[in-house]
């Protein structure tokens, strides 16, 4: 029985996700920052919202001397969204400290600055086929793996958008 929680207890190794392994690639980093926890890092638009997570992004917490409590939570914000952080910052507050547990934020100061846009949303169409020439030549492979992935390479391809072709550079000296 004792063997099982060890075994539990234990560090995983093999692959992970990126929010899993925060914490300890750049867990002195963070700490640094004022970021006791890379939680609000990548909890940000959970906590938050969307709308504000995408245009607002946490740069550091600075706590009063020799406490881990009432600091102070400085965001870069886009022009255009700081009113709106600036109305919603109670909000912002109580739930940055429900998600610790404790009083670790007491008040936001917001920087302008750009925020890097959110990654587009790509929506999965599952009706996108190859064109049948392209199946055809797929049929005509003889290794299924190699054939598997050709297949999912032309769904993906089928599935993104058109992009407009690039005209070849003029012909000049060189």
């Amino acid at each position: 029985m004792s063997d099982k929680k060890q075994d539990s207890a234990a560090p995983r190794r093999g692959m992970g996700t990126l929010g899993q392994r925060l914490g300890k690639v750049a867990g002195n980093a963070l700490r640094r920052r004022g970021f006791a926890e890379a939680t609000i890092i990548t909890d940000w638009a959970t906590l938050v919202g969307k709308p504000l997570a995408d245009n607002s992004q946490p740069s550091r917490i600075v706590f009063p001397r020799g406490t881990r409590a009432g600091g102070t939570l400085h965001l870069r914000v886009s022009g255009a969204f700081a009113p709106e952080v600036q109305h919603l910052a109670p909000q912002i507050i109580e739930r940055i400290n429900g998600h610790f547990g404790y009083g670790a934020v007491a008040r936001i100061e917001l920087h302008h600055g750009f925020t890097p846009p959110p990654p587009k949303e790509q929506h999965e169409n599952s009706t996108a086929e190859p064109a049948p020439a392209v199946r055809d030549a797929i049929a005509r492979v003889e290794d299924p793996v190699l054939a598997g992935a050709l297949e999912r390479l032309a769904r993906a391809r089928a599935r993104a958008p058109a992009q407009p072709r690039r005209s070849p550079p003029p012909r000049g000296r060189r």
